[in-house]
């Protein structure tokens, strides 16, 4: 039997010229380079295209790109922003795998079974460099308005690895099976606004507010609404994060006056948190189902999953943390 041959698209988004010119770090076509050259040879692919996609505003961009791969009839769309390091961690984690190989293989097992997206993980800029992966959280059980999305912490994403799923992702570097997009509607990606209305009874559009501040940037949005629709339409969520394929994030930093740490700074806690024996490389790793011996118990979510209407369609805007 003769194996399924994907075609794929990728869409880059050059923004380093500001829009009047195209221009990115060339680690972004390093790692292109190299990922054609394995494509080429992967019998599991049929053809490869890719695009430049640099105009404003990226939402039109990103909507955009996705009708170019649509046009092509593309199997799988990947994405690469223009300050992006795919791979970073390799040479330097144990656990890193790439994130061409290790999330293509995901997607192509799962084919037959439906669709999947696929993300890297990747920080912020500096002062905070906040983790852009998120889950959903509460404070009150059976509550439905104290929902939110929230990012994993620095200290939980620096220990896991595996494939997981997650509610809503960024999509600095990620992979999309074309199906994904069947899932929701036009406009595939857009922002949401803090002092935004309830949407319209008759066309479901908020009402407009001032627009001033972003609620929700358009890759949550749109990796957010995947996961809601694949719960319903396909009954799990296509929305996975690769823990093994961190990706760097370029943002220009401030360098300033070294603080150094000297011996009086190291007090009594800290010493003990050395002297308790937990090990720097310990990591909670997620397994494919198929990959899953039979004695092994799986992380069960602890937060039930509502119905998809009692989501509007802005109901984290006041407090999931605009990135972009």
């Amino acid at each position: 039997m003769k194996p399924r041959k994907l075609k794929l698209f990728f869409g880059f988004f050059p923004y380093g010229g500001v829009g009047s010119s195209s221009l990115e770090c060339p680690t972004v076509r390093n790692w292109f380079c190299n990922t054609v050259l394995k494509a080429r040879n992967d019998e599991r692919i049929e053809s490869l295209l890719d695009k430049d996609f640099s105009d404003t505003p990226i939402t039109a961009t990103r909507n955009e790109a996705v009708m170019a791969a649509q046009a092509v009839s593309a199997d799988v769309l990947i994405l690469i922003d223009s300050d992006m390091k795919p791979d970073c961690e390799l040479g330097n984690d144990p656990l890193a795998k790439p994130f061409w190989e290790s999330s293509f293989d995901f997607l192509y097992r799962h084919y037959e079974q439906g669709p999947v997206v696929v993300g890297a993980p990747y920080c912020g800029p500096p002062p905070f460099s906040n983790v852009y992966a998120f889950r959903w959280a509460n404070r009150r059980n059976d509550y439905p308005a104290d929902m939110r999305l929230e990012a994993f912490t620095r200290e939980e994403a620096s220990a896991r690895s595996g494939i997981e799923e997650v509610a809503a992702l960024p999509t600095g570097l990620i992979m999309y099976d074309m199906r994904a997009f069947d899932l929701i509607s036009h406009p595939y990606f857009e922002y949401e606004w803090e002092g935004d209305g309830p949407p319209c009874l008759h066309c479901g559009c908020p009402k407009p507010g001032p627009r001033a501040r972003k609620a929700s940037t358009e890759d949550i949005v749109n990796t957010r609404d995947i996961s809601q629709a694949g719960i319903i339409k396909l009954g799990y969520n296509p929305v996975h994060i690769n823990w093994d394929s961190w990706a760097g994030h370029w943002k220009p930093d401030l360098v300033r006056k070294p603080q150094i740490l000297t011996a009086d700074m190291v007090g009594r806690r800290l010493s003990e948190a050395v002297l308790s024996g937990r090990r720097s490389d310990e990591r909670l790793i997620f397994l494919p189902e198929r990959y899953e011996p039979d004695n092994v118990v799986r992380p069960v979510s602890t937060i039930s999953r509502p119905p998809f209407d009692l989501f509007p369609a802005n109901y984290e805007s006041k407090n999931a943390p605009a990135i972009g």
